[in-house]
């Protein structure tokens, strides 16, 4: 063709040009015709893909397919599908908006038993579900939530020396992953959530030995990282991440004594802060960020009995507000923030040192608890999360 007639030429549609590089190639690699049955199949599989893609545009469309697979689903087909995951990605926040949030709950003890079931409720049904096993039975161990996934860490048995196990569930395909261990075995420790890492805080190895650990475990490498000490060894604390920094609050002594020490780990620059201590020493308590604040819920203080006040904690201005109305009065339970401003607290025990199934909401705007449909086995030093899906 001459300079003229080139341009004159129009230029082919892409499916055409696709199915062209794909004929060229099967005849040089095989030294013979293309079936037609084969060249049917392709073009009908194009054409199939095409029309998903025109139909996912619209909105509606779009929302009930992702509804159908699930938040997570849709979020990690927006990651993979360049054809598809544009029309999900413009309805990811309507769907978060709907999405039903999940409450896991992870080994402990009933009857002195440990466990390693795991029951799950579905907030949308208000119904309890029982899910496959951990691989290892634990109590005492902690728990959090990235990317969809649950992950567990630690824990112990029988009184005996803790685990470094470390696991991961896996709510799309319902199974079980074992990842690599911790670098310190420990019970008693806390997880918090930052930079999309988990952070696994203090805890003891056995009786009367604490440790200062904090490692961090990246989901994605799968590798764990030894971070700066924290200047107070302690079990039985708790973790929040905000930002950049990792929050640990209370926790106990080798000798029994019961902290309110506040202590901050600045990610970027790996230095500790002591801030401003709790308003009342407590251990077995449970922090979760809510509403833009640190939100310590139930612990049992210095002379054993549990506290049922809400303490608030704002991380910006390093300072203690006036603590909820609401009454929270357990230990050793899991804990979970859903919809950002509800937090379900279940199972642990009370004064009464009885294994609880209570199963609770506590709304931090208004103050209310809720009272939700119990476990399905009373447990204590259990651990959890939320996941939305």
């Amino acid at each position: 063709l001459s300079a003229d007639e080139a341009k004159a030429s129009p230029c082919p549609p892409p499916m055409e040009i696709s199915l062209a590089q794909d004929l060229m190639a099967y005849c040089l690699s095989h030294s013979q015709a293309l079936a037609q049955e084969e060249m049917r199949q392709r073009r009908q599989a194009q054409k199939n893909s095409e029309l998903f893609a025109l139909v996912m545009r619209r909105s509606q469309v779009s929302c009930q397919v992702g509804r159908m697979a699930g938040l997570e689903m849709a979020r990690r087909l927006c990651m993979v599908s360049q054809a598809h995951g544009a029309s999900l990605r413009r309805s990811l926040g309507v769907l978060s908006s709907s999405a039903s949030p999940e409450v896991y709950v992870c080994g402990g003890q009933a009857d002195r038993q440990t466990l390693a079931t795991v029951v799950r409720f579905v907030e949308s049904r208000e119904v309890w579900e029982a899910l496959p096993p951990m691989p290892t039975a634990r109590s005492f161990c902690c728990c959090a939530a990235v990317g969809g996934k649950i992950y567990v860490f630690g824990g112990e048995k029988d009184q005996r020396a803790a685990f470094a196990a470390a696991e991961c569930f896996d709510p799309v395909t319902g199974e079980w992953e074992r990842l690599p261990p911790m670098p310190t075995p420990r019970a008693g420790c806390a997880a918090a959530v930052a930079t999309g890492k988990i952070f696994v805080c203090g805890g003891l190895v056995m009786a009367h030995q604490i440790v200062d650990a904090v490692e961090s475990f990246c989901p994605e490498s799968r590798r764990w990282r030894r971070l700066p000490p924290m200047p107070t060894a302690r079990c039985g604390c708790t973790a929040a991440g905000v930002g950049g920094r990792i929050f640990v609050m209370g926790g106990q002594l080798a000798d029994g004594v019961v902290l309110d020490k506040v202590e901050c780990l600045d990610l970027e620059s790996q230095v500790w802060l002591s801030l401003s201590p709790m308003p009342s020493a407590r251990s077995g308590l449970s922090a979760v960020l809510a509403d833009g604040l640190v939100h310590l819920i139930g612990g049992l203080g210095s002379t054993g009995h549990t506290i049922p006040v809400v303490d608030r904690f704002d991380p910006a201005r390093n300072e203690w507000k006036q603590p909820l109305a609401a009454s929270v009065a357990r230990a050793g339970f899991a804990t979970g923030c859903a919809a950002g401003d509800r937090i379900y607290v279940v199972g642990g025990f009370g004064s009464d040192r009885q294994d609880s199934d209570k199963n609770e909401l506590l709304d931090v705007k208004s103050g209310n608890v809720l009272q939700m449909p119990p476990l399905p086995l009373a447990r204590r030093l259990c651990s959890g999360a939320v996941v939305v899906r």
